[in-house]
């Protein structure tokens, strides 16, 4: 059965159809070429037609009547993966399969020759949610991939994969829309396929208000035409109005105030509004980056909710909202994270105040009370901090052992670190040697302790290294125990410089 969803409907299907300039002509080009790559990455935001332009892929190596480099969409290898039921097109998210068993059985089907179609086609969506394990077996295929295997990876965060696996591949940057794309490509095709009437200027309205995704531009279009075939510029204005209403903007002057209560409330509404959360904080951070620029003199277009936020203060919400974004999928209740960055930039400003006085200091309030209100947030702060700190030192032997059947080098080298700091997301190491530190900031290195430090701990982890004061010119005392256990930094060094790392 046809699906009803315009954006799946009035996808593209042949190359000609692709709505980025840049991807149409690099693998139209690929395509008249006649020799495919066995990888290529697909690297852009949600919604800009990564799938599309994969599943197109899929039927140029696979038609049986290609003209000048073009599907014929009338064979049956086209009908088929078109339809979805071609056995030869696997497609995976990498979102819920992420484990290195998932990779496994790929790796041991994909030896088998293709059921019908001259290539199998890997479709693997959202790439960099894999584990390091799962990246290692893929990588291995990579490397060695039978000649009827075509490998398509698709990904929102490319700085997220190993680079041995993005050199392996020929990539594309799918950029965000600009607004005469959505409407001449994507919104055009939805208007003439269901036969709407359209007032002139709605095309336009919708196009600036999905933010560079066709994907956002088609629900939208299809919101409005729920209503009827015929759409006047009144009734796109009211929707997009209701969609402003709940925009990640409102959200700033509560911040500003740092009234918590308000934030909370804030949020409460755009969730009761069915907002998509993890959009919502894409968005969010937009704005922040935004700001960010236009103060550093960068940007052209001021975000007038940030005109009383400085530099260091914008910093510090765009690194406390990418912890929360990066937390999001893995909180059992989705606005969690959310709501803990609101409250944790809000920091004591927990009053009863009405929202909007939140957090405003009366001016007739006394030097004393400002001097106790700053220590008792610092305090607070200092106890965090230890917290957190300590989180991860209860789970350090763990950690440990984990890591060492990945890699006995880098447990002896997290032996011989101190645990800092743990906040935000952001594990820093104090290390003692240079080579030390070069060693563990290796994409190797830090993918490995990232991701054994996230699970056992259970939230994402970034890694971050320190040099520290040396303590002696052979041995560091392990520090992050009671043990006195000592490492000897010179044989991991050894292994290092004669090329022994595992």
């Amino acid at each position: 059965m046809e699906s009803t969803t315009f954006y799946l409907k009035y996808r593209p299907q042949k190359l000609k159809d692709l709505d980025l300039k840049e991807v149409r002509e690099g693998l139209g080009r690929i395509a008249k070429g006649g020799k495919f790559p066995h990888a290529l990455l697909f690297a852009g935001p949600k919604g800009t037609g990564k799938t599309s332009a994969a599943r197109i892929f899929a039927k140029v190596v696979n038609c049986q009547n290609p003209q000048d480099g073009e599907p014929c969409n009338k064979c049956d290898a086209c009908q088929e993966i078109t339809k979805g039921t071609a056995m030869d097109l696997i497609e995976i998210d990498a979102a819920s399969n992420r484990g290195i068993d998932d990779i496994r059985a790929l790796r041991e089907t994909i030896k088998l020759s293709p059921v019908k179609l001259k290539y199998k086609v890997y479709i693997i969506d959202e790439v960099h949610m894999l584990t390091l394990e799962a990246f290692n077996a893929l990588l291995k295929t990579l490397e060695e991939p039978p000649a009827h295997a075509i490998f398509i990876l698709c990904t929102t965060e490319p700085d997220k994969l190993p680079e041995t696996i993005i050199s392996r591949c020929l990539r594309f940057n799918f950029r965000k829309a600009k607004i005469e794309e959505i409407v001449d490509g994507s919104l055009k095709r939805a208007v003439e396929g269901e036969k709407l009437e359209v007032e002139e200027g709605v095309l336009e309205e919708i196009a600036k208000a999905a933010g560079g995704s066709f994907r956002d531009a088609h629900k939208i279009l299809e919101e409005l035409a729920a209503g009827g075939k015929k759409i006047t510029l009144k009734q796109a204005r009211q929707l997009l109005g209701q969609i402003e209403e709940l925009s990640a903007e409102k959200l700033l002057p509560f911040l500003e105030k740092k009234d918590a209560k308000g934030g909370l409330k804030e949020i409460a509404r755009v969730v009761e509004g069915g907002v998509d959360l993890e959009n919502y904080l894409i968005k969010l951070l937009e704005l922040l980056r935004k700001g960010l620029l236009e103060k550093m003199g960068v940007g052209e277009e001021p975000v007038e909710a940030l005109k009383n936020f400085d530099v260091s203060q914008i910093k510090s919400l765009i690194s406390l909202f990418s912890g929360a974004a990066g937390e999001l999928r893995f909180s059992p209740i989705p606005q969690l994270p959310l709501e803990l960055a609101v409250v944790e930039w809000c920091g004591d400003k927990m009053s009863n105040l009405p929202a909007g006085q939140a957090g405003v200091k009366s001016q007739n309030s006394n030097l004393k009370e400002k001097k106790s209100s700053t220590q008792v947030r610092q305090n607070s702060d200092s106890q965090t901090q230890a917290t957190n700190i300590k989180q991860v030192e209860e789970k350090w032997a763990e950690i440990l052992t984990k890591i060492k059947p990945q890699n006995h080098s880098v447990e002896a080298l997290l032996k011989a670190t101190r645990i800092k700091d743990f906040q935000n997301g952001w594990l820093t190491l104090e290390v003692f040697y240079k080579f030390h530190k070069e060693r563990l900031e290796t994409e190797k290195c830090r993918r490995i302790v990232e991701d054994t430090v996230g699970k056992v701990i259970g939230t994402p982890v970034k890694l971050k290294c320190v040099l520290g004061e040396k303590k002696n010119n052979l041995t560091i005392q392990q520090s992050n125990n009671e043990s006195n256990e000592e490492v000897d930094i010179l044989e991991v060094a050894n292994e290092i410089f004669n090329g022994k790392m595992d």
